[in-house]
C-alpha cells in the first residue's frame, strides 16, 4: 500500500502533506521555437480564471512606458506553489499583436482598468484556472504584493476562448554562471532580484556537478570553454540554456558547442577594440512574433558589449531548428541580436542566445535607451526562465487522495470474518491536498468489476461526511453494473475544495457461489474538470493499522484488516474463508438413568451461516451428524415427543471429530388427580 504522508486533520490545508509521488511529469506544452510548432487549439477557459498582463499598460503605466518585472516574479511564486499557469500566447501574431481579450475585474494592483471592462492582452498573458483561486492563492498575491511594487491581477467575469502556448507546472530553478569576479553573475542576478524571483544560485561553473535540478542555466558574460560539454550535456537532458554577450562567442564557437551554427560558427560583431564593428542602430526586426522569447512589448536597446550582434560564418548555417528572434534590417538584415534553437524535446533543451551586455543600463554613450527597450531586453531573459524545461525539477500531477475500508454489518454469531450471504459495507475517503478546488468531483465505483462475485445492495450508496466546505450529493441512479454514469457515486456538480473531503459508503452482499477460499476485490477512481481517472486516483486499503492516515474519522470498527505494501495502491480487499474439512458430532440422548432414548431429533444449527443439519437418535440413543465445517461455531439443540431437553442449545466451535456428547432427557413429573365429586 502506497505509504500515507499526513496525519494530522484533514479540515485543515496547512496540515495536509501531499503524498510523494514516484513518477515525474513534466509540463505539458509545445517545442519552444517556431516555425516548426504545430498551431495549439484554443482553450476555453472558465469564468473566474485569473489574469496575470504582460502588457506596458496594465502592468505599467498609462502611457506604456513602464513595466513591473515583478510580474514574473508572481508567476514564479505560483509555480513554485504547485499552481500550474497557462501561458497564454496567439500563434503567428505580428509582435505586440493582442493574444486575448476579456472582461475582466482587478483584483490586486492599482494599474490598468478597475472593470468590469472589458480588456486586450498582449505580450503573452499567463492564466491561472478558477479552479486554483483559492484563499491559499489570494494569500500568496497579497503576500507579494506587499504594498510596493503591486502586481496587476484581473480576474474572468465570463469563459474565454484562448491559445495556450504552455501548460506550465515546472518549478523554475536557475543556475547563473560566473565571469572573472562576478562579473557575469551580476548582471543576470540583478533582474532575477528586481523580478522576485529568489530561487537561483549564482557562480555555477561546472553544471554538470550541480545535480539536474536546474531548469535554466544562464551565462552572461563567459571567457571560460572549460564546460562546454557539460553544459551541451545539461541542454540534451532537457535543461535550458541562455548564454549573452561574450558568452556567445566562447559557446557556439567551442567544437563542443554549435548549439545553433555549424561549423566554423558564427562570425562576431563587438563594440570593444579590436575590433569596433558594433552596429549602432535599434531599428531591429522581429520575424517570429510568438516566439516566447519575444513577449514583450515596444523596442529593443541597442547594447554595447562583446557580442552585439552576430551572423553565420562563411560556410556556416542554421542547426537545431535556429529561429531568429531579434535581428537588423536594411543592410545589416543578416546580424542577429537574438536567436534560439532547440535540441532534443518535445519539451527542454532550448539555447537562447543574446547580443549586449547588460540591458539594465545605458549603451556606451553613443545613443541612450529608453527605459522600457532597456526593461524588455531584461524580459527576454525573464521569458527564458519562464520556459518550460524537461530536467526533474517540475511540479507532481495535481491529484487528490483516496481511502477504503470494509467491514460486516450483518449480525451473526461467530464464524469467520467474511463468508456468502453477508453484507458488505464500503466505507471511501477523498481528500483534495492539491492546491487546486475540484470542480464536478466524482467517483466511480463499478461493483465487483475486479471479482464478479459482489451484488449491490440498492440505493445504499451514501454521502455520510462533508468537510472543509465540500458539497456533494449521492446519484440516486447508481448501479455499479458498468463503466459508464451509472458507476458514478456522486450527482454532478460535486465540489471538493483544496483541503476539503468527501466520504462516501456503500453496501454489497457476497453471491452464494463465491469460490471458497476467495479474496473479493473492490476499487474505485476519482475524477474532475481537470484530474483524470488515473492511477493517482484509485482509492487506497486502509485499515485500523493505520493511524498516521486518520486524526477524527478512523476506519469503522469491525474493518476486515487489509494487505499493506509500501509503494502500491491496493485495492480493498475482503478475504471468503476457505470451505472447512469435513468434522462431525456425535453422542447419546439418555434418561436421568443412562438409558437410551430413541427416535430423538438431534439438530445442528451453523451459527455463522445459520446452515441446519439433523439426525435421528437409534434404539440405543446413539447419533451422528456429518459434514460440519471444521473451526465452524455450531448450536445444537435435542427435541423429543415425550422427553423434555434443555432449550438452551450446547454452543461448541467444532475443529475437529467432537465425541461422547450426551444429552439427557426427562419425563414430565405426573400430576395427581383430586376427584371433587361427592358421593350420592
Amino acid at each position: 500500500m502506497k505509504t500515507p504522508k499526513y496525519n494530522a486533520a484533514w479540515t485543515s490545508p496547512r496540515k495536509i502533506l501531499a503524498l510523494i509521488l514516484t513518477t515525474l511529469v513534466f509540463s505539458i506544452g509545445l517545442p519552444a521555437q517556431p516555425p516548426a510548432n504545430p498551431v495549439p487549439a484554443p482553450e476555453n477557459i472558465l469564468s473566474g480564471a485569473l489574469v496575470i498582463p504582460m502588457d506596458n499598460v496594465n502592468q505599467g503605466n498609462a502611457a506604456g512606458t513602464t513595466f513591473n518585472l515583478r510580474a514574473y516574479g508572481l508567476v514564479n511564486l505560483f509555480l513554485q506553489n504547485n499552481i500550474p499557469v497557462k501561458w497564454v500566447i496567439l500563434p503567428g501574431k505580428a509582435k505586440d499583436a493582442v493574444d486575448f481579450s476579456a472582461n475582466v475585474t482587478r483584483i490586486a494592483g492599482t494599474q490598468g482598468t478597475a472593470g468590469p471592462a472589458s480588456v486586450s492582452f498582449s505580450g503573452g498573458p499567463f492564466v491561472v484556472s478558477r479552479e486554483f483561486d483559492t484563499p491559499a492563492l489570494r494569500a500568496l498575491i497579497t503576500s507579494f504584493n506587499g504594498g510596493t511594487g503591486d502586481v496587476t491581477v484581473y480576474k474572468t467575469n465570463a469563459d474565454v476562448s484562448a491559445n495556450v502556448r504552455y501548460n506550465m507546472t515546472h518549478k523554475p530553478k536557475i543556475a547563473i554562471g560566473p565571469d572573472g569576479g562576478n562579473f557575469g553573475s551580476g548582471v543576470h542576478q540583478s533582474i532575477f532580484d528586481a523580478a522576485g524571483i529568489p530561487n537561483y544560485t549564482s557562480n555555477v561553473g561546472d553544471i554538470g556537478n550541480q545535480g539536474a535540478c536546474f531548469t535554466l542555466a544562464t551565462q552572461a558574460h563567459s571567457t571560460n570553454a572549460t564546460f562546454v560539454n557539460t553544459y551541451r550535456q545539461f541542454v540534451q537532458s532537457g535543461g535550458n540554456l541562455l548564454l549573452q554577450c561574450a558568452s556567445v562567442n566562447t559557446f557556439e564557437n567551442d567544437a563542443n558547442g554549435r548549439f545553433q551554427a555549424s561549423a566554423p560558427g558564427y562570425f562576431i560583431y563587438s563594440s570593444n577594440n579590436p575590433p569596433n564593428n558594433e552596429i549602432n542602430s535599434n531599428a531591429f526586426a522581429f520575424p517570429a512574433g510568438s516566439m516566447p522569447f519575444n513577449q514583450f512589448i515596444g523596442l529593443l536597446a541597442d547594447q554595447d558589449g562583446a557580442v552585439t550582434e552576430y551572423a553565420y560564418s562563411a560556410g556556416s548555417g542554421p542547426v537545431n531548428n535556429n529561429t531568429v528572434s531579434v535581428v537588423n534590417t536594411g543592410a545589416n538584415s543578416d546580424k542577429f541580436v537574438a536567436t534560439a534553437s532547440q535540441i532534443g524535446g518535445p519539451v527542454g533543451g532550448v539555447v537562447f542566445e543574446l547580443g549586449g551586455h547588460n540591458y539594465a543600463r545605458d549603451d556606451d554613450g553613443v545613443e541612450t535607451d529608453s527605459e522600457i527597450a532597456k526593461l524588455n531586453g531584461q524580459r527576454m531573459l525573464l521569458n527564458a526562465a519562464m520556459v518550460p524545461a524537461g530536467t526533474v525539477c517540475t511540479a507532481p500531477p495535481q491529484a487528490v487522495t483516496g481511502y477504503k475500508s470494509v467491514r460486516r454489518i450483518n449480525v451473526r454469531q461467530g464464524g469467520p470474518p467474511v463468508a456468502p450471504g453477508d453484507t458488505l459495507e464500503w466505507t471511501i475517503d477523498y481528500v483534495n491536498n492539491s492546491q487546486a478546488n475540484q470542480f464536478d468531483f466524482q467517483v466511480r465505483d463499478i461493483v465487483g468489476d475486479l471479482s464478479g462475485f459482489l451484488t449491490l445492495v440498492p440505493n445504499s450508496n451514501v454521502v455520510t461526511l462533508l468537510q472543509g466546505g465540500a458539497t456533494a450529493l449521492r446519484n440516486p441512479a447508481y448501479d455499479g453494473a458498468g463503466d459508464d454514469a451509472t458507476a458514478d457515486m456522486l450527482a454532478a456538480g460535486a465540489f471538493l475544495p483544496v483541503g476539503g473531503r468527501i466520504q462516501l459508503k456503500v453496501q454489497t452482499t457476497i453471491n452464494a457461489n463465491v469460490p471458497r477460499p476467495y479474496v473479493l476485490l473492490n476499487q474505485t477512481k476519482a475524477r474532475s474538470q481537470t484530474i483524470l481517472p488515473t492511477d493517482n486516483t484509485k482509492s487506497d486499503a486502509v485499515d485500523a493499522t493505520n493511524t498516521s492516515v486518520f486524526a477524527d474519522n478512523p476506519p469503522p470498527a469491525g474493518s476486515v484488516p487489509q494487505i499493506q505494501n509500501l509503494n502500491i495502491i491496493d485495492p480493498t480487499a475482503a478475504p471468503v474463508a476457505p470451505t472447512a474439512a469435513s468434522v462431525g458430532v456425535e453422542g447419546r440422548a439418555v434418561t436421568a438413568d443412562g438409558i437410551g432414548i430413541p427416535r430423538a431429533l438431534v439438530i445442528v444449527t451453523n451459527a455463522s451461516t445459520g446452515e441446519v443439519r439433523s439426525a435421528r437418535t437409534n434404539s440405543t440413543g446413539f447419533f451422528r451428524v456429518d459434514e460440519l465445517e471444521a473451526g465452524g461455531l455450531y448450536l445444537i439443540t435435542v427435541r423429543h415427543k415425550r422427553y423434555a431437553f434443555p432449550t438452551e442449545p450446547l454452543t461448541l466451535t467444532i475443529t475437529e471429530d467432537a465425541v461422547g456428547l450426551t444429552f439427557t432427557g426427562t419425563l414430565p413429573e405426573a400430576k395427581a388427580v383430586v376427584n371433587t365429586k361427592t358421593k350420592k
